[in-house]
């Protein structure tokens, strides 16, 4: 089944009924979790599906233009069932199995000239966030730079995605991500603000959920 989700060459509709019979299997409790968590590989593949899925986006016009945080011009169906199934597998899984096989991808994805995965990269950290809470708590720091290092990224899309990220994360990893890390983040949204080519993502820094 995996091997069909990974199939870029069959129909989206083949693909994303594959992704939503693993993930199904990952929800059932009572026995699926236990047996995925001892295949590691199985975890990271699939994991790698979702994250590639996030990569079909496009840059619209119209989504420079948005007044709506729920614009979503340039995303895809494909884009949308990544997204999904991100949140849902890791809520399923738990920070212990997620966050390993994350810490692999997301480094390469933020670090490649590509805008769609450094893009990739921030959603992927807030859609994880509340079911790896525990375990990304504990590698604040190193999730904060993450994000605050995109604040400057010169694709407008990815700005706003890292703003995204932030106001997620504060209140899927607060109050810890204020306390401790208040000093940086809130200056960091403060020039967020001056950002003006897009209304969209000021807006989006204005109603953060930074208290």
């Amino acid at each position: 089944m995996l091997q069909i989700a990974e199939a870029d060459r069959l129909e989206e509709g083949t693909r994303h009924l594959a992704v939503e019979f693993v993930i199904t299997l990952a929800e059932a409790r009572e026995r699926a979790p236990g047996m995925m968590r001892r295949l590691p590989q199985f975890i990271g593949r699939l994991f790698a599906v979702l994250m590639k899925m996030l990569l079909d986006i496009e840059d619209e016009p119209a989504w420079h233009c948005a007044e709506s945080e729920d614009e979503d011009a340039g995303e895809t169906s494909n884009y949308s069932v990544g997204q999904e199934c991100l949140d849902r597998l890791s809520i399923a899984l738990g920070g212990n199995t997620i966050v390993p096989v994350a810490s692999e991808l997301l480094p390469q994805y933020l670090a490649a000239p590509e805008w769609q995965k450094r893009h990739a990269a921030l959603i992927t950290l807030a859609q994880i966030a509340e079911g790896c809470a525990k375990v990304m708590i504990k590698n604040l720091e190193q999730v904060v730079s993450m994000i605050l290092n995109s604040f400057q990224d010169p694709n407008s899309r990815v700005r706003w995605a890292a703003i995204n990220a932030i106001g997620q994360l504060s209140t899927d990893l607060g109050p810890d991500l204020q306390i401790h890390y208040h000093q940086q983040v809130l200056p960091a949204l403060a020039l967020a603000m001056d950002d003006f080519q897009n209304p969209l993502q000021a807006s989006s820094s204005t109603f953060s959920q930074i208290p």
